[in-house]
């Protein structure tokens, strides 16, 4: 396989902006608000510095890591994101085989293209870790642990920052969502990207028809163009500490609880019992006011030491962001975009390069802080 040239994070994002419909792109790169979260994602990583230590060569340099009972070959998980199918045609298995590759988790998303089962068919090698919305119908997210469990999930993240999906006014302009909104704008936004239907619409259509959410139980899966979905099915809007309680009862694995940027929060949650925190901000999706996740490391792995499994994401672009977050008190961190952008831009060949390329980044940016 010729791999394809792969540039920085930002040339990447501009390719994938060529190759995607307008509103998918915006639904991928935008943040919330006046997007004053999202730029300060970039700022206050650029801002952390690391003083370097000289005449320290490693030149036998292990990178490797352990996470929740299981080793690694680098502190890097690729994290869950929403509807990864469409960007291409079975893009999640694609996201799972390139992290089997580069011998990393892949974390799938409650709301993607391809179902947990369906997952672990075609990438059985890999480790699969599952993020979990919870549903309105309490029993129906009961039987998605099942289906997980029987897939051979090792470990749950529970999603805790979005109690409904934050209203975006591009999304609302573009008509992108499950369902998704025909109109004149949308139809011609369509139209103008022929190679991306011819990846990643028509594949699906051959297979079997229109686009869902595959880990929605049967009969009650949001679709690319249907109905709203149903009520018992739509995110718990009063999700609270009682359901992290019911979790905990119910699956007998690790669990990660993402969205945490609160000392207190990340207390309470090593009360209940869970064996890890993932500091977020949900890509800076959700709250425009959010802190930007580098600055609540400090102090969230002062409250839980040793006790929890901290990993961090939001803003991860490349091998020296992940030395900043480790340095600040992440185990390891998440990247979504990332990945994202090249799926985007050149396919499953493209998802390996430019996570190799994080990898080396990140071995480089060891070497010149002198870290052994």
């Amino acid at each position: 396989m010729i791999k394809p040239r792969l540039g920085s994070f930002e040339q990447m994002r501009r390719r994938a902006w060529r190759r995607l419909p307008r509103g998918l792109f915006d639904y991928i790169d935008g943040g919330v608000g006046r997007e004053a979260a999202l730029r300060a994602l970039r700022a206050r990583l650029d801002a952390v510095t690391i003083e370097p230590r000289v005449l320290r060569s490693n030149g036998n340099r292990e990178i490797g890591c352990s996470l929740l009972g299981s080793e690694y070959r680098f502190p890097l998980v690729i994290a869950p994101t929403a509807m990864a199918g469409l960007v291409q045609h079975d893009g999640e298995i694609i996201l799972a085989r390139a992290a089997g590759r580069l011998g990393i988790p892949f974390c799938l998303s409650t709301q993607s293209i391809t179902s947990i089962g369906a997952l672990r068919a075609a990438v059985p090698e890999v480790d699969i870790w599952m993020q979990i919305y919870l549903w309105e119908d309490r029993s129906l997210s009961q039987g998605l642990l099942e289906r997980a469990r029987a897939a051979g999930v090792k470990v749950l993240i529970l999603t805790v920052d979005t109690p409904y999906g934050a209203r975006k006014p591009w999304n609302d302009r573009s008509g992108f969502g499950m369902p998704f909104r025909l109109s004149a704008r949308s139809l011609t936004d369509l139209a103008m990207r022929p190679g991306w239907l011819a990846r990643s619409m028509l594949p699906t259509l051959l297979k079997g028809g229109l686009p869902s959410l595959e880990n929605y139980p049967e009969g009650l899966r949001p679709r690319l163009l249907g109905e709203p979905p149903d009520p018992r099915v739509m995110l718990r809007r009063d999700l609270g500490w009682e359901d992290v309680a019911w979790m905990r009862k119910s699956w007998d694995g690790p669990i990660l609880l993402k969205g945490v940027l609160s000392i207190a929060d990340a207390k309470r949650a090593m009360q209940e019992g869970l064996e890890g925190l993932i500091v977020s901000s949900h890509g800076a999706r959700n709250f425009d006011a959010a802190p930007a996740p580098i600055d609540c490391l400090p102090g969230i792995a002062l409250a839980v030491g040793k006790q929890m499994t901290i990993l961090a994401d939001s803003g991860l672009q490349s091998g020296l962001d992940l030395l900043r977050f480790r340095a600040r008190g992440a185990e390891a961190g998440m990247t979504g975009r990332l990945p994202l952008w090249a799926l985007a831009s050149g396919g499953e060949a493209a998802v390996t390069t430019a996570l190799e390329n994080l990898r080396q980044d990140y071995i480089e940016a060891l070497d010149f802080a002198g870290i052994s």
